[in-house]
């Protein structure tokens, strides 16, 4: 196969993957972390977020801890999180607040190895 076939044929998937014509499986598994603290008006918009992303991308994994915890508060102190919610994605944080949503899905995408 010469490299101009090549080229069309990753083209060509790369189309049908756009258009939902083939499954994309992605290289590698997310965890996204939801730092969320009791009577926090957007913490609950940041998780279901992070859910809708669990449910849309296979090998997404999204976990809500609450600064109530111990857990929530061992993890908030490592980080140094001064607000909630706070969004880490693979023990990373990426966002304060609640974030633009596409640009949300764009880095989970991008940590998937998907973009």
């Amino acid at each position: 196969m010469d490299e101009l076939e090549m080229i069309r044929r990753k083209k060509m998937l790369e189309l049908m993957k756009k258009a939902g014509m083939m499954e994309v499986k992605p290289k590698r598994k997310v965890v996204i972390e939801v730092i969320t603290s009791p009577g926090c008006p957007y913490c609950p918009i940041a998780w279901a977020m992070a859910q809708e992303l669990e449910r849309k991308y296979e090998g997404v994994i999204a976990r809500e801890l609450s600064v109530a915890t111990p857990e929530g508060q061992r993890k908030a102190m490592e980080h140094n999180i001064m607000g909630t919610p706070t969004i880490l994605i693979d023990n990373r944080v990426e966002f304060i607040g609640v974030p633009n949503f596409a640009e949300f899905e764009r880095r989970v995408r991008e940590k998937l190895g998907l973009e």
